[in-house]
């Protein structure tokens, strides 16, 4: 591995770290760190691409996708509803 791949799946690694971290803020918020996301994440693909091949940029894509499209956290376990009777 060279180490021009070594950054960019640091960098990578980071740009999920940040897209999991976004679940977790208020709506109002969400939806433009959403488009930050992907503004940002569109480059580091390409580098991605550039760097690791075609296989490591659609790895790459799908990992970004799967990671930005998953339904965010519910907090359902602390409104727990008595069973009715």
């Amino acid at each position: 591995m060279t180490s021009g791949l070594l950054v960019t799946i640091g960098i990578v690694l980071g740009w999920v770290a940040l897209a999991t971290i976004q679940r977790r803020l208020q709506a109002r918020h969400r939806n433009r760190a959403f488009w930050a996301l992907i503004l940002i994440g569109i480059p580091v693909l390409g580098w991605l691409t550039l760097n690791g091949g075609p296989m490591a940029g659609v790895a790459g894509l799908a990992l970004g996708i799967a990671v930005l499209l998953r339904a965010p956290h519910r907090r359902s376990a602390k409104r727990m509803v008595p069973p009715a009777e």
